[in-house]
């Protein structure tokens, strides 16, 4: 993993949050300038930034530095079901698997 990838990770969070760029630099303790730095390749975050971003943001570390190509809406699922009671992920699995077979009695 090369550090374009928490680049990345790290402006498509950012614009997919319903924050701005400069609030979550402040609330890192940063200019207001620092995540669009860290995207352009200004500023290189360190792991303990990274990790604070993920807390302000609600992301699961494994999430932030999964490589795999799940969509951030899937991502975000995945977050909203890891929280989930576990009576409601089982009604939210029988409703996905409905979904797949919309045909069956």
């Amino acid at each position: 993993m090369d550090k374009s990838f928490v680049q990345k990770r790290m402006m498509e969070y950012a614009k997919q949050s319903h924050r701005s760029m400069a609030e979550i630099s402040e609330k890192m303790g940063h200019r207001n300038n620092y995540i669009s730095g860290v995207g352009n390749g200004r500023f290189e975050p360190k792991l303990e930034e990274v990790l604070y971003f993920c807390e302000l943001l609600d992301i699961a570390p494994s999430d932030f530095f999964r490589e795999q190509d799940l969509t951030l809406d899937q991502q975000e699922l995945c977050a909203l079901v890891r929280k989930a009671k576990p009576n409601h992920v089982k009604l939210l699995l029988a409703f996905l698997k409905e979904l797949q077979n919309p045909f069956r009695n």
